[in-house]
């Protein structure tokens, strides 16, 4: 799937929610369950998966950032010596 670039990921994990919750609440004022039963599982899925990038995978990212820099700081190091 793209990322979308346009904005950031927190405010990506806030609109997918935002969506979620304004599907939930059509599908419960509405008589249009089909087309908002898809909504809701695609925004579900678009919420889930912005809220584990947010939590996990930047951050992971940055840590193996940081780490591949430690390493080439080492490396640089040792052959200094």
């Amino acid at each position: 799937m793209a990322r979308f670039l346009a904005i950031s990921p927190k405010s990506q994990c806030w609109l997918f929610h935002l969506a979620l919750i304004l599907n939930i609440l059509g599908m419960a004022l509405t008589d249009m369950w089909l087309p908002m039963v898809v909504g809701a599982i695609i925004t579900a899925y678009l919420a889930v998966d912005s809220l584990v990038r947010l939590r996990y995978v930047l951050p992971l990212k940055k840590e193996i950032r940081d780490l591949r820099h430690e390493l080439e700081v080492i490396r640089h190091n040792r052959d200094d010596v």
